[in-house]
């Protein structure tokens, strides 16, 4: 059975809602929001500089800890790797298609 296609969706339309992240205090405010109306684009890019900015940090500490524990620096760099190349995949479809 053939999986159906979404529709598909222009990213150079869509922005950001507000979205807080982190953890909430006593009262469940929270100290960190994503901005509305950030183009998609953009945000897209951020979360790419982000995530180099991880694998970076992971691979370092890797190079300073035990042999089992870099194993589990070097697998949070794949994962991270993973997410990268989802979100490189989706801004090079937004530019091809525009």
């Amino acid at each position: 059975m053939k999986k159906p296609d979404p529709p598909p969706i222009d990213l150079t339309r869509q922005i950001t809602c507000a979205t807080p992240f982190g953890l909430p205090d006593l009262h469940g405010n929270h100290m960190f929001t994503v901005c509305e109306g950030i183009r998609a684009e953009d945000s897209l890019v951020h979360a790419c500089q982000i995530l180099n900015s991880v694998r970076a940090s992971a691979y370092d500490l890797a190079q300073h800890l035990t042999k089992n524990d870099q194993a589990l620096a070097l697998g949070i760099a794949q994962q991270v790797d993973m997410a990268k190349a989802l979100v490189d995949a989706v801004l090079a479809g937004v530019r091809t298609a525009n």
